[in-house]
């Protein structure tokens, strides 16, 4: 059995991209992981970890000096780095997708949604991982139910997911997610923490912050040190993508906004 954990990071309030991203191992692998992530938890006196209130309270933004060995976030990568097979992550920047898709004019459409729209990206990424590499296993998928978003809005899309899947990856069972906390979730602990890092590395690039000197593009270049599949989406992505659905549901497109 492989398990593959996913998380979110971004809002449209608050950062250019939302992101998605996780990671894929064995169970055998992230039993192994979760009783050594709990025991760095324990030693920095933690029970669980997110990702932007450890860094808040130990970190500041802008340019970092190099992360000490004994740093929380360094102990945490490292585990993941050792015990994780794949990556995966999405990310939508967040005006692009408004201009091409103009989500809110389509309110009975949750399809046009970015986070909607990166979760189906990201379940694309992991079949045709699955079909290529593992197709003889069986997998479990679970994301984070902590994401602010209606999860049979998300689901509702899934039958027809299920049909394509079935036509581009025949023979491959496709995997229906279930979502969880991610309170007492180590794999989605450490979900969260890439999610976080890529958010924060597209953050600092945005305000044209010098990335080969931050600690979170350090990190993240650890975060990511395993084989990944990775889709970051530019404006010419958004708008290819809106083109395409608004001809499939004859929609009118936005190119002229």
């Amino acid at each position: 059995m492989l398990q593959v954990f996913i998380d979110d990071s971004g809002k449209s309030d608050q950062s250019p991209v939302l992101v998605l991203a996780g990671y894929l191992s064995s169970n055998e692998k992230w039993e192994s992981f979760e009783t050594k992530w709990n025991s760095i938890l324990a030693n920095h006196g933690m029970t669980n970890f997110h990702a932007v209130d450890v860094w808040r309270l130990g970190y500041s933004s802008g340019i970092k000096t190099s992360l000490k060995r004994e740093s929380v976030f360094v102990q945490l990568i490292n585990c993941i780095a050792n015990h994780v097979e794949h990556a995966f992550a999405v990310s939508i920047p967040f005006d692009s997708h408004e201009h091409w898709f103009a989500p809110k004019q389509f309110p009975d459409l949750p399809s046009l949604r970015a986070y909607n729209m990166a979760f189906y990206v990201l379940l694309t990424q992991i079949h045709q991982h699955m079909f290529k590499r593992r197709f003889d296993k069986e997998l479990e998928i679970i994301f984070d139910e902590e994401g602010g978003e209606s999860i049979a809005s998300v689901l509702s899309e899934m039958q027809e997911f299920s049909r394509l899947a079935a036509k581009d990856f025949p023979g491959l069972t496709v995997a229906t997610p279930r979502f969880m906390s991610d309170d007492n979730c180590p794999g989605l602990q450490a979900s969260d923490m890439l999610a976080w890092l890529l958010r924060r590395d597209a953050l600092n690039a945005h305000r044209q912050v010098d990335r080969s000197q931050t600690a979170e593009a350090l990190m993240l270049a650890q975060a990511l040190s395993m084989p990944s599949s990775l889709k970051i989406w530019t404006d010419d992505d958004v708008r290819k993508a809106s083109e395409q659905v608004s001809r499939s549901l004859n929609l009118p497109h936005n190119g002229a906004n």
